[in-house]
């Protein structure tokens, strides 16, 4: 069998206020037209298929359609429900989804409950077991956890997950499996929605517990409160396949564990990641998964430089259809900067005058404040932190009458 590993769809999201709907629909239609391309037997969603619990009625029904569409190819559909996803709405009739091939993975029980997938000629048993998002508060009692973190929470699922595999080779063994010839090898493929160590993550990501800087490679820790949401690889020791989601770059972790990111760009922290999917085939376990790189919806570019270099005629013909975040470094803002660079990029979706800073002068507005001994030295911090200079000779004359006027009129009071 031919298996295709993606997560991360956020259906309802958008873009610095922008809707990514045709995006996403391109996106759904990619995924569909990888299965057929690539000859796909089982499709794995771990995660995050919508943005949030309540999504839009346009993301449900472009899920119902793309869902009808992979159904007709005759793939098998796994999807686990993410932090972003509410479980309950997304597993809404799974016992009738289950008999078209797509089968929802969404509540506790389910974690080691498996889809069981027969090799076609019976030599070998699949068992395929979608761990939903688990947050340890709600679930940590439900398990008999004396202290619930991640950590823990998966450990005590992977290990039943570990004792039902055990159960079904038994049962393997015996002859007792339709479908599968006695003594066939069983492989496991685990999926999950989490922050695994060695992972790297992006700004795109809502936080579950691991407050890790953006571009920085998780490391678990115990004797740390963040550390305890990084789950340990060690906890997947000993299955064949572990489908990662939660993470938007698309990356491989150890020789078994990978994420497949997200499909679509969802900040500009991600311009440069790997974007697409991975594929593997299940009769030949000794390769490992290959990268499916896909190129979705409207590029991102970071630009940054004075006015005139963002404005360059070479630089807008290469960055005009993208979406752009804009940081002008001229030491004095530019006359109609914002209105200037937003025609020559329509997609404009952030804009930031940066100066460069002076050693003399203070890093921070609170500091320049807090630094000032006068009234006019007060005013003085306020334009520079507004325009990137202070006042001028003439502005201070005409800020020294005006705060004499001020005093006049109050008697003095400051």
């Amino acid at each position: 069998m031919r298996w295709l590993h993606t997560s991360d769809w956020h259906l309802g999201r958008g873009f610095h206020g922008t809707s990514l709907r045709d995006a996403q629909q391109e996106m759904l239609e990619t995924v569909c037209a990888a299965v057929v391309e690539e000859g796909v037997d089982v499709l794995l969603v771990s995660g995050d298929v919508h943005d949030r619990a309540l999504p839009p009625e346009w993301a449900v029904t472009m899920l119902e359609d793309c869902l009808k569409r992979l159904v007709e190819t005759g793939v098998q559909v796994i999807i686990t429900s993410g932090n972003h996803d509410s479980a309950r709405r997304l597993g809404f009739g799974s016992a009738l989804m289950r008999r078209s091939g797509v089968h929802l993975r969404t509540a506790l029980e389910d974690a080691w409950t498996p889809v069981m997938l027969p090799e076609p000629d019976g030599s070998a048993l699949q068992l395929v077991y979608g761990i939903p998002y688990l947050e340890p508060q709600l679930i940590g009692p439900r398990l008999g956890l004396a202290r619930a973190t991640h950590t823990a929470v998966m450990r005590a699922v992977t290990d039943r997950i570990r004792a039902d595999v055990a159960a079904r080779a038994e049962q393997v063994a015996a002859g007792s499996v339709d479908g599968v010839v006695p003594e066939a090898p069983v492989r496991t493929v685990v999926m999950a929605h989490l922050f695994a160590a060695r992972g790297v993550g992006s700004d795109s990501e809502r936080i579950i517990g691991a407050d890790v800087p953006t571009g920085e490679s998780a490391i678990h820790d115990e004797e740390t409160a963040g550390g305890l949401a990084v789950v340990p690889l060690e906890v997947f020791d000993g299955f064949d396949q572990v489908a990662l989601g939660h993470l938007h770059g698309r990356q491989r972790l150890s020789e078994t564990v990978r994420y497949s990111g997200s499909p679509l760009r969802l900040s500009f922290s991600e311009t440069d990641q790997a974007k697409g999917a991975w594929l593997w085939d299940s009769a030949t376990p000794e390769v490992e998964p290959r990268p499916l790189d896909w190129s979705i919806g409207r590029p991102l570019a970071r630009l940054e430089g004075t006015i005139d270099e963002i404005l360059d005629e070479d630089t807008v013909a290469a960055h005009a259809e993208s979406f752009v975040q804009i940081t002008l470094t001229d030491e004095i803002r530019p006359e109609r900067a914002h209105q200037r660079v937003q025609q020559a990029y329509p997609h404009l979706a952030t804009f930031t005058h940066r100066p460069p800073q002076r050693p003399e002068e203070p890093p921070t507005y609170s500091a320049a404040v807090e630094a000032a001994r006068t009234e006019p030295e007060v005013v003085g911090a306020f334009l520079a932190h507004v325009r990137g200079r202070g006042a001028s000779e003439e502005e201070r004359g005409l800020i020294d009458e005006a705060l004499a006027a001020v005093r006049a009129e109050t008697g003095g009071v400051r």
